[in-house]
């Protein structure tokens, strides 16, 4: 079943049902959106059945009416009319609706030296009279509002009709390629069924090079032209033009009798299309906002369930307390932090980076923490674990998206720090009563997914003080970069987080956070921001 949808403002789209359960409202996440303060967020339900679709009431406010009348439910029919609030729906079943003419062009080439065809230019200057004019002028409110293509081409295809006398006519619209013309509207006042056979040479020549064409029989033509084989008496052709580009033609003709066309209607013809184009340009910005719409629903669903692979809760306790935060530069993250307690006590703590932004970022992130999950609660040295893991990333990932990560294992029972890292920057790591970090004197290997079977050294650290405190992060706090194309820093991050340090993770995550948006201001973010902060032990 094919809906076609009406919105008040005048707006019209075409929408398919399939074989799933699809909701029609005004909530961005519905199935069918439609932006209109009648409709109830989520207005209806349509639902395939054995015997056809049927449409429910979802309790919206307004209601639904079928044909005018009111109802719950409803088993729907080939042109039932659904009012939506104000949204009009129209049925149809493809099956039921009559064939379209199909058109094809007839090779006229030696028409274009006939006395019998004038070509002007494409040059803008149009000639017409006031009557007509006026005829334009108000025809164009109803051809440049947004609306659906087809009804947009039919209703500028019966305006040539109904004031030029065509008998045929179809428009055609090139695709984005420019190498193949479509006819989605074709008229045939003698049937809809069969075969429209157009001229050839007046489509190539609107097409290639923006000239408009009109066509009257003479007693003299040469029968032998292609044009009159196929009994067309008089024609006209017109580009669909925006500024210089041509975006399809509008085509019409006689076949009973000839009609002496005129320059003013050759003009007036080409007035109708420069309007026609206005509204396919509405037409093609509106399909780019539905699909921007569609895939905004989409990066915003992808967001909801990557946050879901973060850790749900982090701990919070005298003696281990967590803190992190994760602002996505492009909506979705490439960055994923993780923190896990194992049955023995341990603590597995890690930082990764995946190299670019956005949603294949994002899947890759996802493909890593799958793997996390299921492989560090049986091991206990991160070392071999990246090695295990860059081998998977190998496997299943381009070598042009590669992951830095750290991974770093905090073993209570020796009170010993174990890190590895895989081209990523090494963690900050104070101890005790100290003010300044540890230096790590350790050489990370490659990131992962860049070198089958590396191999990753463990750098072990000893703690013999009651706490310490561990705070990685990512490029993206360090290289933040404000509107004087200034780096934040690593000067910065290590001033902010000794004013918050005495105060805990929770304090430190949100001064790092706090100092890297002032620096920043009003500049764009270039890159995924985290920061992750583990106090173990009471903080000094």
């Amino acid at each position: 079943m094919e809906l076609l949808i009406k919105l008040p403002d005048g707006r019209t789209f075409k929408h398919e049902l399939g074989t799933m359960t699809e909701i029609i409202g005004r909530d961005r996440s519905c199935d069918i959106f439609v932006d209109d303060p009648s409709t109830s967020r989520r207005h209806a339900r349509f639902t395939p059945t054995p015997e056809g679709y049927v449409i429910e009431d979802l309790g919206s406010k307004n209601g639904l009416l079928i044909n005018g009348e009111p109802r719950v439910s409803h088993l729907m029919q080939h042109l039932d009319t659904i009012a939506i609030g104000s949204v009009e729906v129209e049925c149809r079943d493809p099956s039921k609706t009559e064939p379209a003419t199909s058109v094809v062009m007839a090779e006229d080439d030696d028409l274009s030296a006939s006395r019998a065809t004038s070509y002007a230019s494409r040059s803008p200057s149009l000639n017409l009279p006031q009557r007509r004019l006026e005829m334009i002028y108000n025809l164009s409110d109803r051809l440049v509002r947004l609306q659906g293509q087809e009804e947009l081409l039919s209703e500028v295809l019966a305006i040539g009709f109904d004031t030029l006398h065509f008998e045929r006519g179809a428009v055609g619209v090139l695709r984005s390629d420019r190498r193949v013309l479509d006819w989605p509207v074709v008229r045939n006042l003698y049937g809809s069924e069969g075969e429209l056979t157009v001229s050839g040479t007046l489509v190539r020549r609107a097409i290639e090079h923006g000239e408009r064409a009109i066509f009257t029989e003479q007693d003299s033509f040469d029968p032998t032209v292609s044009i009159v084989q196929h009994g067309i008496r008089s024609a006209m052709c017109v580009p669909l033009m925006h500024a210089d580009e041509v975006l399809g033609v509008i085509y019409g003709d006689r076949t009973s009798t000839s009609a002496t066309y005129s320059q003013e209607d050759i003009d007036f013809l080409a007035a109708l299309a420069r309007q026609a184009s206005i509204g396919l340009i509405n037409c093609r910005l509106l399909e780019e906002q539905k699909q921007l719409a569609r895939l905004n629903r989409d990066i915003d669903l992808a967001r909801r369930i990557q946050t879901d692979l973060f850790p749900a809760e982090l701990p919070d306790r005298p003696a281990l307390t967590v803190a992190a935060f994760n602002e996505p530069g492009n909506r979705v993250s490439g960055d994923y932090y993780d923190v896990l307690e194992t049955r023995e006590g341990r603590l597995w703590l890690l930082m990764a980076d995946v190299m670019g932004e956005g949603v294949a970022a994002a899947l890759v992130m996802a493909n890593l923490q799958a793997a996390v999950r299921v492989t560090t609660e049986a091991e206990d040295n991160p070392g071999p674990l990246l090695a295990r893991w860059n081998n998977l990333i190998c496997h299943n990932t381009q070598t042009t998206r590669f992951i830095t990560c750290l991974l770093a294992l905090y073993e209570p029972h020796g009170r010993e720090l174990r890190i590895a890292s895989a081209g990523h920057h090494l963690p900050l790591i104070y101890r005790g009563h100290e003010t300044d970090p540890i230096p790590l004197d350790y050489e990370p290997g490659f990131p992962l997914g860049v070198v089958e079977n590396a191999e990753f050294a463990t750098w072990e650290l000893g703690l013999k003080d009651d706490s310490f405190l561990f705070v990685s992060y990512t490029d993206g706090v360090i290289e933040a970069m404000n509107a004087q194309q200034e780096l934040f820093g690593m000067e910065r991050l290590l001033e902010a987080m000794s004013q918050a340090r005495s105060s805990g993770p929770q304090s430190i995550v949100r001064q790092v956070r706090r100092a890297v948006s002032k620096f920043v201001g009003g500049a764009p973010q270039s890159d995924d921001i985290t920061l992750l902060a583990a106090q173990v032990g009471k903080a000094s």
